[in-house]
């Protein structure tokens, strides 16, 4: 449009000098020339007045605009003011109006803190005093003198000292008069009570346990006496439930601490270690499976292999009749040698049906400590590393606690071909989790009743609820084991517990024949050799 006009004023010039010139020409008869002369002057003299004007005009533009920048420039710069007062205002308050909403909470969790520092002195405190006070009631009276020949002999701690032979003893009095009272003897025995069936033909542990008087058959001729030490008491306490090994397992059998303490009491029984090996020698010792459920989905994520041995006429037994007279005479590691080569068949037909469940496997401390047999032992298992994520060996806390430098030695062995280690029968909480993890330990197995209270544990800082978040935080995980009713699982949910054990979901159940068909050979002659050097 701009263009259009300036041609329209250029061409009204062009007009206006023509008429000026054609004037000249003919009105006042000026020579051509001159005519022309004067036409084109005045020409330029219009489009130099023009191009004045539009100039100015251009500029007074330019300058109107320039003067509007500068006032939205101003007004920007007082906005930028004001933004600049403000946030030095909230500079300065903001810290003023947080310390002063602050200051209340930071005295509420001093006060807090004070507290809960209080309780733990009084808890501390109290620990110390029931700790003295079971300490103390657990040291024997000092026996009368009538009863001063009476001699316990020293316990084994561990399965490579076999316990002495100790005088039988009965649960009723003999030679005594009735108006006598008998006091407790200085061994600190306990009478195991008579043990409960339940609909499904299993043990339940009876903790406490009444002290009863014992007499001899026979008056020993020791006139020695020597009294319990707390530290034996404990083991003594500890030990009830320590069967170590091959397929006792998470088992009702292998919590009767009654007839467990009378067994290690006793001397080697002939009969029993005649029929562990006659069962050794003709492959009668079975594989059991239990499976290990995930919560609440119930999915089976592990088994664990439980050792069964069966007699002449069939007839099972339970790792609870026979692994104290199988540790004695040293048939533990055929045992476990037998049952890690089913294991390992297991596995393979788990592996062979594109199943990623895995297998606990109750090893023996005394195949750790076996330096004849633990040798061939890790060479099957090095030859079967490809399956050592999937298998965990099993040990029970009283065994774990026992553990020497060969035993750890033999550990480390297994953790370095990748097999990793659990620890059940747990009843007391005071351990040392971080070790436990650095040496390969992964799972710990507690009972729900002791769990959720129902079942009395030692003393300890650590409270039941709170041990699978512990655990977790040194890569471990809590299995709960013996759960039995629907109502414990509901109060394992609350406890965010993931993995169960028991027969609620499952009781042990035999590997079916044609699973371990294929390792008939290979599971009998491996064994045999070690089982007749421990019979030698």
């Amino acid at each position: 449009m701009a263009r259009a006009t300036s041609i329209f004023i250029f061409l009204c010039m062009g007009v206006i000098a023509a008429s000026v010139t054609a004037i000249m020409l003919f009105q006042f008869a000026r020579p051509p020339g001159e005519a022309i002369s004067l036409g084109l002057a005045l020409m330029c003299a219009m489009v130099v007045t023009h191009l004045v004007f539009t100039r100015q005009r251009e500029r007074s533009e330019v300058t109107r605009k320039v003067a509007e920048l500068e006032e939205r420039v101003l007004e920007v710069d007082e906005d930028i003011g004001n933004l600049e007062g403000r946030l030095t205002g909230m500079e300065g308050n903001l810290p003023r109006r947080t310390r002063e909403e602050i200051d209340p909470l930071f005295a509420e969790v001093e006060v807090l803190g004070s507290l809960i520092k209080q309780m733990a002195e009084a808890m501390a405190g109290m620990e110390e005093r029931i700790d003295e006070q079971d300490s103390s009631q657990l040291e024997p009276p000092p026996p009368p003198e009538r009863y001063a020949r009476y001699e316990e002999t020293p316990r084994a701690l561990g399965y490579a000292q076999p316990a002495a032979p100790r005088q039988p003893v009965s649960h009723q009095p003999q030679h005594r008069a009735p108006a006598e009272p008998a006091p407790a003897p200085a061994s600190g025995f306990r009478e195991p009570r008579a043990p409960m069936y339940d609909e499904r033909d299993r043990f339940h542990d009876e903790r406490d346990r009444i002290p009863v008087n014992h007499a001899p058959a026979r008056e020993p001729e020791a006139p020695t006496v020597r009294p319990v030490s707390p530290q034996d008491a404990a083991f003594h306490r500890g030990g009830e439930t320590s069967f170590g090994g091959s397929g006792a397992g998470n088992e009702e059998a292998a919590v009767r601490p009654g007839r467990a303490a009378a067994s290690r009491s006793q001397s080697s029984d002939p009969e029993m270690r005649a029929l562990i090996q006659e069962a050794l020698d003709a492959s009668r010792v079975d594989l059991y499976l239990q499976p290990l459920v995930t919560l609440p989905q119930r999915q089976v994520r592990e088994y664990e292999a439980l050792t069964r041995i069966r007699d002449r006429n069939d007839g099972v037994l339970e790792p609870v009749d026979f692994i104290d007279e199988a540790t004695r005479a040293h048939l533990m590691p055929a045992i476990d040698n037998l049952m890690l080569l089913r294991s390992i068949q297991v596995l393979r037909r788990l592996s062979s049906r594109n199943r990623k469940s895995g297998l606990f496997v109750n090893l023996s401390v005394q195949t750790l400590a076996d330096e004849r047999f633990f040798p061939g032992f890790l060479d099957f298992l090095r030859a079967n590393e490809g399956f050592s994520g999937m298998m965990t060996f099993e040990f029970s806390q009283a065994d774990v606690a026992e553990m020497g430098a060969l035993e750890h030695e033999s550990l480390a062995a297994l953790f370095e071909l990748g097999y990793r280690f659990s620890i059940d029968r747990v009843d007391d909480l005071r351990m040392d989790f971080k070790a436990l993890s650095e040496r390969g330990f992964r799972f710990l197995k507690l009972r729900a009743a002791r769990l959720l209270g129902s079942e009395r544990m030692h003393a300890s800082h650590i409270h039941p609820a709170d041990l699978g978040d512990l655990l977790r935080r040194y890569a471990m995980e809590l299995i709960v084991d013996h759960v039995e009713t629907e109502a414990q699982v509901l109060e394992l949910l609350d406890l965010d517990v993931r993995i169960a054990q028991g027969y609620l979901f499952s009781p042990p159940r035999p590997v079916r024949p044609e699973v371990l068909q294929s390792a008939g050979g290979r599971t009998g002659a491996p064994a045999r050799g070690p089982t007749r050097r421990a019979a030698e």
